[in-house]
């Protein structure tokens, strides 16, 4: 997925020991500043950060509280005003909104875990969505870095658990997790992945002297010492005993090496810095000696939350994603509102705005029209179709608008779901990319309702939609894809120009899920169906397709009669509308008409939005 980002340039300057000017020095909405002083709540909260950040005792509860704390320290007055314009702004231009906290020369404000940034307004954490990725910026006075380079890219991946250092750390197990994620870029030969076969300081300077490498993911025990002002790694002696290698030590070993592109500290506090020095920390000083992206943790981590951290960062590179935004899927993997905030953990330190080359194998680049093969069996999980066949139909409603109004449209044949996804088919997709799982509908996590796995999916946006349609066709062979408005609405009446689907006869609990509180079994009704057997089209869940209305809810940009012109262009912009079809449970009786369409934003993720395949033939 290729997502674009507009950068929102936030610089801190002390006026005194506990005053600072705010201001916004670039954004889509122009330049703002404010100032305000340490707070006692700031105080508190720097105190304990000071003492050692642990978010494994916080709850969602104080994860909320200092984000908004942090968020009302930033975000007020002119620069608040500023950041919901650029978020507009960024919004109609089809962008995401790349918040860069520059903190260089306020060293006691870059200590603090703006990861935490929580929103009033906006009702969340502005790190774990995609649309605010959270930044630190290290002003260094010097051109940033570019990050063009010709693949394949050289992954080299060190892990480091010496014998002599409690608790024993899983690293084998973290690097067949790394290998797995990045399996299709490898095969697809964008990508090589290797390991360093001695963890040893020595063992690295060989690698790095015998090899180009772009990205170094290290695994292993990070230490800081705010008394000497010292930090570093932990590698391993030629005994396999723990070896402290200090952040100045490591620096001068990977300076000099200008194709290093990105470095991944998995390891704890690496990201933590002192307020007295902006650059004390590992990560931090990396970054000051060229290194263009660092990635690194600002407090303890669990093991297995740190393994999850990499396993989602690494499959969203793979998948197409900007470091960026893979570093919050990976959050949004560790999220859990009954958990502690670890999802704060990672730091994402860079100086570079150009993103990564691509690790998106070519055979998932192409993966809206792959290569059709038919194989002899539908499998388990993949939805049943029904074939359509070509010719015209009537479309549109004979007493609408002249824009909406009844014509005559051909199609060729095609394929759509007989049925809605269903819960359960869905989530075998969503247990492979948990970033598109359902969200605000009694999911647990990747887990579907137990007593809801034949209902309609719902609580997935249109891009999601679109993703587990692309997956579907990687695992079938079949082309699968979102049914444009056209073809869903042929599908619902047949060529006789009916008003629903199953004919003429006013929309009943018997027919279809009307007037209801809720989704029901996807089957629940086969009287309802539409001439040609497609089934649930009425009621229950509104169903995306890939046409698009437009950028203005008041006005279409598309209007009858239907062509395949710019409103099924193919491309992904954020939060445009999409046109919906087939009313929901709660819908009235006149959006169930098989001509009725409602509009709905493509990132939006609703109870009442569902959707059903198409192939084509």
């Amino acid at each position: 997925m290729s997502l674009a980002y507009a950068n929102f340039d936030l610089l801190a300057d002390p006026l005194s020991e506990s005053t600072y000017r705010i201001r916004v020095i670039a954004s889509p909405a122009g330049q703002a500043q404010t100032t305000w002083a340490l707070t006692p709540e700031l105080e508190v909260i720097a105190a304990e950060v000071a003492a050692g950040l642990n978010v494994e005792r916080m709850d969602a509860d104080q994860a909320k509280r200092w984000g908004s704390a942090l968020y009302a320290a930033l975000f007020h007055g002119e620069v608040e005003t500023c950041l919901r314009r650029s978020l507009d702004a960024a919004q109609r231009a089809g962008r995401h909104l790349r918040l860069r906290l520059n903190l260089t020369d306020a060293p006691a404000l870059a200590s603090l875990p703006w990861e935490l940034l929580y929103s009033p307004t906006l009702e969340r954490h502005l790190a774990l969505s995609n649309r605010t990725p959270i930044v630190r910026y290290l002003a260094l006075g010097e051109a940033e870095p570019r990050l063009a380079v010709e693949p394949p890219l050289h992954l080299l991946c060190v892990l480091a658990d010496p014998s002599d250092l409690t608790p024993r750390l899983d690293v084998e197990r973290e690097w067949r997790i790394i290998q797995e994620a990045v399996t299709s870029p490898v095969k697809a030969g964008a990508l090589k992945v290797e390991q360093l076969s001695a963890p040893t300081l020595a063992g690295l300077r060989s690698a790095l002297r015998r090899n180009t490498v772009h990205l170094l993911h290290f695994v292993g025990h990070g230490w800081f010492d705010a008394a000497g002002d010292r930090a570093g790694l932990v590698l391993e002696d030629e005994a396999g005993r723990a070896a402290l290698v200090d952040a100045e030590t490591l620096g001068v070993l990977l300076e000099g090496h200008r194709s290093l592109h990105l470095v991944f500290l998995n390891a704890c506090e690496g990201a933590r810095s002192e307020d007295r020095n902006a650059f004390q920390g590992t990560a931090q000083h990396l970054v000051r000696i060229g290194v263009p992206i660092v990635i690194a943790m600002q407090a303890a981590i669990g093991n297995e939350r740190a393994l999850a951290l990499a396993q989602e960062f690494y499959r969203a590179l793979t998948d197409g994603y900007p470091v960026e935004a893979a570093v919050t899927e990976a959050r949004k993997a560790l999220f859990d509102a009954h958990l502690s905030p670890d999802w704060a953990t990672p730091v994402l330190f860079t100086r570079s705005t150009e993103p990564l080359p691509a690790l998106k194998a070519q055979e998932e680049s192409a993966a809206a029209a792959p290569t059709v093969a038919t194989p002899a069996e539908r499998l388990m999980f993949e939805p049943e179709t029904v074939t359509i066949p070509a010719g015209t139909f009537w479309m549109g409603d004979v007493d609408a608008p002249a824009e909406w109004r009844r014509h005559e449209v051909a199609l060729p044949a095609y394929a759509i779901g007989k049925y809605p996804v269903t819960n359960q088919q869905y989530a075998v997709f969503a247990q492979r990319f948990p970033q598109h799982r359902p969200r605000g509908v009694n999911w647990f996590f990747t887990t579907p309702p137990a007593d809801r796995l034949d209902h309609p999916v719902t609580g997935v946006s249109w891009h999601d939609a679109v993703a587990y349609c692309a997956w579907l066709a990687q695992q079938t062979g079949r082309r699968y894809r979102l049914p444009n408005e056209a073809e869903w609405e042929k599908a619902a009446r047949g060529v006789d120009g009916r008003t629903y689907p199953w004919g003429e006869a006013p929309p009943t609990p018997a027919l279809c899920n009307v007037a209801g509180d809720r989704t029901r079994a996807v089957t629940a009704s086969s009287v309802g169906c539409s001439p040609y057997g497609v089934c649930d089209l009425a009621g229950n869940v509104r169903e995306w397709t890939t046409t698009r209305w437009g950028e203005d809810a008041r006005r279409a940009t598309f209007t009858y009669p239907y062509r395949l012109d710019a409103r099924e262009a193919p491309g992904e912009r954020a939060n445009e509308l999409r046109i919906c079809r087939g009313g929901a449970y709660d819908d009235p009786s006149t959006l169930l008409k098989c001509s009725a369409r409602t509009i709905v934003h493509s990132d939006a993720r609703l109870p009442t939005v569902g959707f059903r395949v198409a192939c084509d033939l």
